[in-house]
């Protein structure tokens, strides 16, 4: 480290723009719970969803109309969920 003072910055010609981004409801929850994954502030991840670098699905995981519903996706007996410890016994 060096005993010299920081830089000057050059001075500002325009004026400032000051923003605030509000997140509500559904979304707000979102942000929230992905700032608490990841470790960050939520108004940090609030600006980068209104920055457009994160983004909020817009269904619930697995209500996605592209995807088929989960019975279509196994092959079994139709009274698997009733019998499941017999068959598993077999």
């Amino acid at each position: 480290m060096s005993d010299q003072p920081p830089p000057e910055l050059p001075p500002e010609d325009r004026p400032s723009i000051t923003a605030h981004v509000t997140a509500t409801g559904a979304t707000a929850d979102y942000l929230r719970q992905l700032a608490s994954v990841t470790g960050r502030p939520p108004e940090t991840v609030t600006i980068q969803w209104a920055a457009g670098q994160v983004v909020v699905p817009d269904t619930a995981l697995g209500d996605d109309p592209a995807v088929p519903a989960w019975p279509t996706l196994f092959d079994g007996p139709p009274d698997l969920p009733e019998h499941t410890h017999a068959y598993l016994r077999r």
